[in-house]
């Protein structure tokens, strides 16, 4: 009998420890939020990729980067990151594009996120504000529920989202018609704020 209990006392310890074990999942989305404070007080320079990285474009727009041939480019000491990958019908597109008199056809997406820390809020509002008014043929948009302000520019194919002291800007192309850019543009600033 007191093999028993004790072996049942073993068995209630063991359930209790592992049941305090964090997930291999809750580690990880730990570990990820450290790296993000740390590329936040550093401004994020060199780190402009990781603002939405190589998987997450690969699923947010559903291509195989290896398949359409995604790159990725940086810019020294900055928050920022070029990325480009084959559209499905890219060779159709050049095909196209060899002909004379055709319009000519996007072979590829593009998609630039770069990051401003303008090191104060007001500062960063005040960027905005800016450009809101000096710029307003260019930012036509107001666009609501995304960070603290944020407009668009469908000439520029160019989001813009202020959240506190960082400005977000967002050059997507990957429809054709260029104010469709904009959903998915948003969608990109998502992924990116939960990181700031």
């Amino acid at each position: 009998m007191t093999r028993l209990i004790l072996l049942s006392l073993v068995g209630c310890l063991f359930l209790v420890a592992c049941s305090q074990e964090p997930s291999k999942e809750a580690m990880a989305n730990s570990a990820e939020t450290a790296l993000w404070a740390k590329y936040k007080t550093e401004g994020w320079k060199n780190h402009g990729c990781e603002l939405i990285s190589d998987a997450e474009v690969e699923g947010l727009f559903a291509f195989n980067g290896k398949e359409a041939t995604l790159n990725a480019r940086t810019l020294p000491n900055q928050a920022f990151c070029l990325r480009t990958w084959n559209k499905p019908d890219w060779k159709d597109r050049e095909s196209n594009n060899e002909k004379e008199g055709a319009t000519w056809l996007n072979p590829e997406n593009r998609i630039v996120v770069q990051l401003f820390d303008y090191s104060s809020e007001e500062h960063a509002k005040l960027q905005i504000e800016n450009l809101r008014r000096d710029r307003r043929n260019t930012y036509e948009e107001d666009v609501s529920g995304l960070g603290d302000d944020s407009m668009w520019s469908t000439s520029t194919v160019t989001l813009l989202v202020r959240k506190g002291q960082f400005v977000i800007n967002i050059a997507l192309e990957v429809s054709d018609v260029p104010h469709d850019n904009l959903a998915k543009a948003k969608e990109v600033a998502f992924i990116a704020l939960k990181k700031l």
